[in-house]
């Protein structure tokens, strides 16, 4: 019997073979285009983001701003250790109903703090995203620029290619002429 089966499965391959032969001959259905060639361009965003000068003064404003929330936190929290120090003294002089709602209030305050600098966090991250976005906007309108006057069908961005000529990389150009239509970006403002 497995004799037998060996014949079998030559004549089904070959005529899977004559029929994919066959449908290969087939005209193509009307209207179908041949895809056009690609036209490849890599773009390094990451770089553009860090090393333009819209992305530097992004990265500027918000050093700045995030020093001047870690001054205002740092003088806070050192009024509350000078507080929390003072209770600590008063524990053995205060009724104890009256060191409980102070200690309370601290507690309370330390809390407050602590959402304070969480809100901070968030506006920055915020405002640091509304930038981004602005550069990122002039970005893909320089590329789409490029796209058209060179002909390109598909830019990508070069963390997500392996290898690649440095002939496709338009990062330079793309960083020169966003430099020149974004040369600074404000860090929008939060609320205090």
């Amino acid at each position: 019997m497995a004799g037998r089966g060996r014949p079998i499965a030559r004549r089904h391959l070959r005529d899977i073979a004559l029929g994919a032969l066959a449908l290969s001959a087939l005209p193509r259905p009307l209207g179908a285009q041949p895809l056009p060639a690609t036209v490849a361009a890599v773009v390094d965003h990451q770089r553009i983001m860090r090393d333009s000068k819209a992305g530097k003064s992004i990265q500027q404003q918000l050093e700045t701003r995030r020093k001047l929330y870690l001054d205002q936190l740092a003088k806070e929290e050192q009024r509350l250790a000078e507080v929390g120090k003072e209770l600590a003294r008063q524990r053995g002089v205060l009724a104890a109903d009256v060191f409980a709602q102070k200690r309370k209030e601290y507690e309370e305050a330390v809390q407050a703090l602590q959402r304070a600098s969480n809100e901070r966090r968030r506006q920055l991250d915020e405002a640091l995203t509304a930038a981004n976005a602005l550069v990122r906007q002039a970005l893909k309108e320089i590329v789409d620029e490029l796209a058209e006057a060179r002909g390109f069908n598909l830019v990508l961005p070069a963390s997500g290619v392996l290898l690649f000529s440095p002939k496709i990389d338009i990062t330079d150009e793309v960083m020169a002429r966003l430099d020149r239509k974004l040369p600074s970006v404000k860090l929008p403002e939060t609320a205090n």
